[in-house]
Formats: structure tokens, sequence, C-alpha cells
């Protein structure tokens, strides 16, 4: 007989798969039960479809999973953010607090009188929308913006910009479509030279910390400003530099008036500190060490350890938040026969006591 070679049948890569699963699974006789530590999922094959009750122990563990990282990355989001906004730097404030490109309604209550001629210091001034409308507004001599973070500083003496006219004066060196297209063509800087600069050269901005370090630095304040603004600051200087860090910014203001001058104040109420005591650890310290509340704020600016006068409520101005709607104060510096140049000012000054004793009132 003719002797043929026999074949051996060639076994294909996925068969070798399939039959080595197969082979798995073949271990797995009734008499030899797995581990409790050894998954379900080991003694089944990739081929067979998954169990209903291995989906419903899987899903509400990546579900919890998912879950747990959502707040951990939420969580570090506002903390980082509340890290980086610890003096109430907040780059987007008006726009919190006027949405919808809407007019503050603090300027509503600013009287024209206050500021035309004056030397103005706006502390803590942000992005600079109210310094560069009262610098536009009510024609005062100075307007001065300072604010702690130089980010800000930046983003207002850009803002300048966007105050200015866009009629260009000189429309032969530039087209008629460059101002209306990009806005004014420059911002010029602040002219010491000229007794009246007209806006926008009566305008600067400064990056500063308003509080000294210590009290024999503000002994040395010179007179220097007619109005000072500190609206929606108290807050912040108080949480992070305590009872003696605000009692020197309260003095140098007083100090920093010339006689006759007026402090604009808009204080925080209490019940907005504890929103913010867990900002930082520093702030948290700061916060469980605070005596004066913002009620006793009247009594220490009329006090003698700082020195003015007369204390007002100019007005409570509406905004669509609740929050706020705080009250803006005015307190006034005493005037002196030395700086007043009407022999009638003492009778005015008198007068104005007498009108705004109720309203120190309601400051207090």
């Amino acid at each position: 007989d003719t002797i043929v070679s026999p074949v051996i049948p060639q076994i294909s890569p996925r068969n070798r798969r399939f039959r080595r699963r197969t082979l798995s699974m073949s271990d797995a006789r009734p008499d030899h039960q797995p581990s409790q530590s050894v998954s379900r999922s080991i003694l089944r094959t990739s081929l067979s479809p998954p169990r209903q009750s291995d989906i419903e122990d899987i899903l509400p563990l990546k579900k919890h999973r998912k879950q747990q990282n959502q707040k951990h990355e939420k969580a570090h989001k506002k903390n980082r953010r509340n890290t980086k906004f610890i003096y109430g730097n907040y780059n987007r404030y008006y726009g919190y607090r006027n949405p919808e490109t809407e007019e503050d309604h603090r300027l509503g209550c600013m009287r024209q009188e206050w500021f035309e001629g004056k030397d103005v210091l706006d502390i803590g001034c942000n992005v600079g929308h109210i310094t560069l409308t009262i610098g536009q507004r009510f024609y005062p001599r100075k307007a001065v913006g300072i604010d702690i973070d130089h980010t800000l500083i930046a983003a207002a003496r850009k803002n300048i910009r966007n105050y200015m006219s866009n009629k260009s004066t000189d429309v032969q060196k530039y087209p008629v479509s460059n101002p209306v297209n990009y806005g004014p063509i420059s911002a010029p800087a602040v002219s010491n030279n000229s007794q009246s600069p007209a806006f926008p050269a009566n305008v600067a901005f400064m990056q500063e910390n308003y509080v000294l370090e210590s009290d024999e630095l503000v002994d040395l304040q010179h007179e220097e400003y007619d109005v000072i603004m500190a609206l929606s600051l108290t807050k912040w200087i108080h949480l992070n530099f305590g009872d003696n860090g605000l009692k020197r910014f309260f003095r140098r203001i007083f100090k920093h008036l010339r006689p006759g001058g007026r402090l604009i104040l808009e204080p925080q109420p209490w019940s907005s500190y504890k929103k913010k005591k867990k900002v930082s650890e520093d702030i948290h310290k700061t916060f469980q060490g605070i005596q004066m509340k913002p009620a006793q704020f009247s009594d220490y600016l009329l006090s003698r350890e700082v020195g003015f006068t007369t204390c007002e409520v100019i007005d409570i101005p509406y905004n669509k938040s609740k929050g706020f709607r705080r009250p803006i104060q005015m307190y006034r510096k005493q005037e002196t026969a030395h700086s007043s140049p009407k022999p009638e000012q003492p009778t005015h000054t008198t007068t104005m006591q007498t009108q705004s004793s109720p309203s120190q009132e309601t400051c207090q």
C-alpha cells in the first residue's frame, strides 16, 4: 500500500485563544470551589454575557467614585479661588454687582459739589469703574485709585480707553474708523502742571496696600486729599489685618484728609464676615480674634482716637442682590479757621452739625 504521511491539523490563533479559555473553564469543576478573593469574572468566558448581578455591583461603585472625584475637584477649585481673592480682589466684582453692564447705583447718591475741583482718593478701586466715572462726570482736580492687586490696577489703566470719547481730534492723522472700531488712540497720563486737567488726565491708578505696618507710620501721614472713598472694603481689611489693622486704616484716612474733608464709607455687615471666615487659615484665626464689629465703626470714627466730627447716612442704594444693599455713610473732618477762607464758614459748620445729628444717630 502507498504510504501517506499524516496530516497534522493546524489551529488558528483565534481558536487557540478560544480553546485556552475553554480549558480554563474546564478546571472549574463542581468539587473545586474558588476562594472568595477571586473575582467571579474569571470563571466566565469573554463570549458569555455579563451577569446582571455583576452589573448591579459595578455601576454603584463607578457612580460613587465619580461623585467623589467631582466633589474633590470642586473643593479644590473653590479653595484655589478663595486663596487667590483673600483681599476681595475679584477680577469680576463689577460683573457680580452690576450685571448686564448696569451703572453702579452707588453713583446716584454722589453729589458733584463733593468732588468738583477736589483731590479724590478711591481705596480698593478694583478695575476703576467708580474712579473713572467720578473723574469724568464730577470734574475733580485729581482722582487717584489704589488697589492691593497689581493685575486689577493694570486692568483699570486699560479701562481709561473705554471712558474716553470716541471722537478723534486729529482726523488727519488717523481715519475715523480707528477710534470707532478700536477706541481712543491713546490714554494720556496725569499732568501735574495743569491746575484743572480735563478727563482722563485727572485720573491715575497705583498699586498700594493702604494699611500701614505700624502706628508710627500713621503719625507721619500728611494731609493730601479732600475726599476719600472706601467702598465695600472694611471687611477684607478686618479679616486680613484684624482690629489693629482696621484702626490704623481709619486713623490714616483721617490724617490723609484736609480740614473739612469727607470720608465716604460703605462697610459690610457682620453677617458677610461669616461667609468668608474660612477662605484661609490665617483669615480664620483673625476672624476669631475680632472684637470691634461693624456696628461699632461709627463710635470709633467719631471718638477722640480718630477725630471725625459728624456722620450721616447718605443713602442705601438699590441693587437686585439684597447683599449689596448697604448704607453709605459720610464722615466729616472739622474745619479750622486756618483752612477756612471765608469768615462765615464756622457758622456753616455749626449748621451742618445740627442738621446731621439725626443722621449721626442713624450711623450709630
